[in-house]
C-alpha cells in the first residue's frame, strides 16, 4: 500500500479505532475511545499508533515501554495490533510493526514482546516472517467486573 503514514492516535480517530478493535475481537463503542486514549496518553511510555492511508485510519497498535525488575533496559510490549480487513496484506501491519520496533529501540529496549491468541495462526506467521520467535506461553486468569469493582475490594 503506497503512502501509509504512521502517527499517534487522536480523539477524533474514535470511530475508526472502534471499528478496528471490533474487527480484532474486542467490540468497543466509539464513545469509549476518547477516555481510553486519555488514560493511555497519561501513562508515560504508552503510545497508540494509527496507520493512515488516504486520510483514513486503516490500522492501529499500541506500544508500552516500562521498567521491569528483571532487566536494566526498558521492556517493550506491542499490543492490540490490527489492520482493517480492506487493507490487510498490503504492508500496513508491517509499517506498524516497524514503527513499534523503532520506538522500542529509541527508548533503549533490547526486544519487543507481544502476545497473540492461539486461534490467530495467520498473525503468528506474520510475526515469524518479521523475525519474532515463539519464546514462551501466556497464561491468563479472568476476573469478573464485580470482583474488580472498588466497592467489592477489601483493604
Amino acid at each position: 500500500m503506497d503512502s501509509v503514514t504512521i502517527r499517534e492516535a487522536r480523539r477524533d480517530d474514535a470511530p475508526a479505532l472502534s471499528d478496528l478493535l471490533t474487527q480484532l475481537g474486542y467490540p468497543t463503542e466509539a464513545a469509549q475511545i476518547p477516555d481510553r486514549l486519555d488514560r493511555m496518553h497519561a501513562r508515560p511510555g504508552t503510545i497508540v499508533l494509527v496507520a493512515e492511508h488516504g486520510g483514513r485510519p486503516v490500522g492501529m497498535g499500541t506500544v508500552h515501554l516500562f521498567s521491569a525488575m528483571h532487566c536494566d533496559e526498558p521492556a517493550a510490549w506491542l499490543t492490540a495490533l490490527v489492520v482493517d480487513e480492506s487493507a490487510r496484506g498490503r504492508g500496513v501491519g508491517s509499517a506498524l510493526v516497524k514503527r513499534a520496533e523503532e520506538l522500542a529501540v529509541q527508548h533503549g529496549a533490547l526486544n519487543l514482546a507481544l502476545t497473540s491468541a492461539l486461534h490467530r495462526t495467520e498473525a503468528h506467521e506474520f510475526y515469524k516472517n518479521h523475525g519474532y520467535d515463539h519464546t514462551g506461553v501466556r497464561l491468563v486468569k479472568k476476573f469478573s467486573k464485580a470482583a474488580t469493582s472498588p466497592t467489592t475490594q477489601r483493604t
